[in-house]
């Protein structure tokens, strides 16, 4: 087995031992008694000393008397989600080898600096997930870990994406949680991967939408694969033209309002849908408008190729826009039930 699973394996047994350590080991009344000063204290402050003991001796004996100090000082959930990406380290390195050796684009770094971003502002929140979504998280680590030797380095990293996105959902119930993994999972390098797979049929889905546009203008466009032909005049729609890095963005912007707005999973998965019209009737319209200079030897300007793709882009995010904010406008976000204060305590 990987040694990151059993790295996260231990820490999570250090902290189950402890906890159940004190659940058995106090009686009823004196639990009860130490709940008031939770709900008394500030979450992220408070200190349970009955609870702090075994923990403290699990740290030492496991880590060291300085590094158990150390680690009493972070809140629980804060710990565990240390640990699982910790665990998770070998789908960080190949991320990173990825993006440093040129062979994709480093649009995943965004996604993934907006998710630390996200956690980060809110870790004050961070709850202890319950028993069954750590079991969860636990097999989706492992399970990520086999697929590194079973399935290409792209899945197993999607399966690590998707088990701390488990983790952030079940630690947060109050927040969206699809949104946050598809942050996660536009955190992985999938450019190259998308223009290998589904490059070719886009470009020739969009050629096959651009020649009955063009006709309307009177001319006499026929779609031949990822090809627009007039009077024997072939005008290819190249990789740039499938529009992968606008889908890219478009799934990125709806992804990151859905969670803002505390959408639904219903609605993120709307957004998601919208996104990808948008994105693919602006691809379209791109090369509709890019078509004349290329099939009629129009003479534009050196700037108006990437002028017209700016002005593609921003048609397209306008929808996405749109809708994110009229369902954030319409219904108010459905929070769950606040975790009890319990859950937010100190490990010492």
């Amino acid at each position: 087995m990987d040694d990151s699973v059993v790295l996260y394996a231990r820490v999570g047994r250090v902290v189950a031992r402890a906890s159940a350590t004190t659940r058995h080991g106090r009686s009823m009344p004196q639990r009860e008694a130490v709940i008031p000063r939770f709900a008394r204290n500030d979450r992220g402050a408070a200190n349970d000393a009955g609870l702090g003991t075994p923990i403290r001796a699990g740290l030492a004996a496991r880590f060291g008397t300085q590094a158990g100090a150390l680690l009493l000082r972070v809140p629980v959930a804060v710990g565990l989600l240390v640990a699982l990406v910790t665990a998770l380290w070998p789908h960080w390195v190949w991320m990173a080898r990825r993006l440093s050796d040129g062979s994709d684009e480093p649009w995943g770094v965004l996604a993934l600096a907006t998710v630390l971003v996200l956690v980060i502002r809110e870790w004050r929140q961070l709850a202890v997930p319950s028993s069954a979504a750590l079991a969860a998280t636990g097999t989706l680590a492992i399970a990520a870990a086999f697929a590194r030797e079973l399935a290409p380095p792209l899945v197993a990293a999607a399966i690590a994406m998707l088990a701390l996105a488990t983790f952030l959902a079940a630690s947060r119930r109050d927040r969206p949680a699809v949104p946050m993994a598809i942050l996660l999972l536009l955190s992985l390098p999938v450019i190259a991967s998308l223009q290998f797979y589904a490059g070719y049929p886009l470009r020739v889905a969009t050629a096959a939408l651009a020649a009955p546009v063009l006709n309307l203008f009177g001319l006499a466009v026929q779609a031949q694969g990822a090809a627009l032909v007039l009077d024997g005049r072939t005008v290819l729609v190249d990789p740039p033209c499938a529009g992968i890095g606008m889908l890219w963005v478009g799934a990125y912007t709806a992804a990151l309002l859905s969670y803002l707005s505390d959408a639904s999973a219903r609605r993120a998965v709307a957004n998601a849908a919208v996104a990808a019209a948008s994105v693919f009737a602006a691809n379209v319209a791109r090369n509709v408008l890019l078509f004349f200079p290329e099939g009629l030897d129009m003479q534009w300007p050196s700037w108006a190729h990437p002028a017209v793709g700016l002005l593609a882009f921003a048609l397209a995010l306008i929808p996405i826009g749109l809708v994110a904010s009229r369902g954030a406008a319409s219904a108010a976000p459905v929070r769950s039930p606040a975790w009890p204060d319990r859950f937010h305590r100190r490990l010492a």
